[in-house]
Parts: C-alpha cells; structure tokens; sequence
C-alpha cells in the first residue's frame, strides 16, 4: 500500500471518528425534580451511546496508526 493511499484512510478514518462522535452524543428533556425554589419547563441533560462511542475511539485509532504509517513509508530510504 502506498503512502498515499495510507493517508487516505487515516483521514476516512478519522472524519468517521469525528461522525461517531457526534452521534454519540445526544440530549433528552426530562421532567426538572422537586427542588426549591421550583423550577419552570423542562430540563435537558446529555446522553451518550458507549457503543458509538467505542467505534468512534477505535476509528480514531486506526487513523492514528494508518498516519503513522504513511509518514514513516515517506520518510524511510526504502520507500523510494
């Protein structure tokens, strides 16, 4: 494979990683508890899916290493 084309993945790699991430994350209206002073509407809170959250940590990881390997392809006297 070709420096290249290892670039490319690890870019693919990581905008997926970026997607996941963001669909990971996700938020819910919930009924605000019994508190003083009362509080009016709703309460939104933030929740998570650990599943996309863990294809997203490892999409980041082959990024990272597909990089890796592409600039050490670059760099190596081999390659050329």
């Amino acid at each position: 494979m070709r420096s290249r084309h290892q670039a490319l993945v690890a870019v693919l790699a990581a905008v997926l990683a970026v997607v996941l991430w963001v669909l990971s994350r996700g938020t819910v209206e919930v009924i605000p508890p019994a508190v003083e002073p009362p509080v009016e509407g709703v309460v939104q809170r933030s929740v998570t899916d650990p599943w996309l959250l863990v294809a997203a940590t490892v999409s980041a990881g082959v990024a990272m290493v597909f990089a890796t390997l592409a600039i050490l392809r670059i760099t190596s006297p081999q390659a050329r």
